[in-house]
């Protein structure tokens, strides 16, 4: 028995490309200086979510998420450094170029209000913790929904997110399976099966 035995998953959703046409323009043009990793990993959050119906049942207050990546937001990173180097960065691109914008984004993108955390370290290192944190939220009744998601790059088969949507096995009515060890090992490998 795991440490987070109480969690079932409701939906998953992977990405290994943004897709900006799953997110209303309002939504694109808000974040539009959003990093390519964080676009991947709100595409897979979508695919996840469009698959629930969370979105339709479930106040925004409600649904939480947590992010694990050690890779982070490079492209944006490496525009203000470039920008910093020629002497002058807008202020605009800084957001984009923080670590948390992986989750931000998704937050932004789906109007999530519950608990949210970015863990900035390697998928296999966070993820016991990840599901952990929202076990223990989703227990207390901080949140109803926990998205966790990771996001790896991997030098053969590149950048891949992948979103599992979870929930109490005892509150959710059924709704899913229960969150398995392979189903972990699924968001720590993405692009290895």
């Amino acid at each position: 028995m795991t440490a987070w035995s109480s969690l079932a998953v409701a939906a998953t959703g992977e990405a290994d490309v943004p897709r900006l046409e799953r997110f209303e323009p309002r939504t694109r043009a808000t974040v539009r200086y959003a990093d390519p990793a964080a676009w991947i990993t709100a595409t897979a959050v979508a695919n996840a979510l469009s698959v629930s119906g969370v979105l339709r049942s479930a106040s925004s207050h409600e649904i939480g998420m947590v992010v694990v990546s050690d890779d982070g937001p490079a492209a944006s990173m490496a525009e203000i450094n470039a920008a910093t180097s020629s002497g002058f960065s807008s202020p605009l691109r800084y957001a984009a170029s923080n670590p948390g914008s992986l989750v931000g984004v998704s937050c932004i993108a789906f109007g999530l209000r519950g608990p949210t955390i970015n863990l900035t370290m390697l998928p296999a290192d966070g993820i016991s913790v990840a599901l952990r944190l929202c076990e223990g939220w989703l227990n207390r009744g901080v949140a109803r929904w926990m998205v966790v998601a990771t996001f790896s790059v991997n030098r053969l088969e590149g950048k891949c997110s992948r979103a599992l949507l979870l929930g109490c096995q005892n509150l959710i009515g059924g709704v899913g399976k229960p969150l398995t060890q392979s189903a972990a090992d699924w968001l720590v490998s993405p692009g290895m099966e």
